[in-house]
């Protein structure tokens, strides 16, 4: 699977823990890495939502 760069950086980010976006966040940024299961989502009731890197994303930057 080929990332792109601004999707590699987005899962490094990650390396040290979750993140929780702020509300001008554009989600649509990482969807596919979403969908290819690399990272989880969990939204919380104010809007913002907490990402979270997976086995399958720390594998994909290996």
């Amino acid at each position: 699977m080929e990332l792109t760069e601004l999707e590699r950086d987005f899962l490094r980010s990650l390396l040290g823990g979750p993140w929780i976006s702020p509300p001008t966040f554009d989600h649509e940024i990482v969807a596919r890495i979403i969908e290819l299961g690399l990272v989880e989502s969990e939204p919380h009731q104010s809007g913002e939502i907490e990402y979270r890197l997976t086995d399958a994303g720390r594998v994909a930057l290996g």
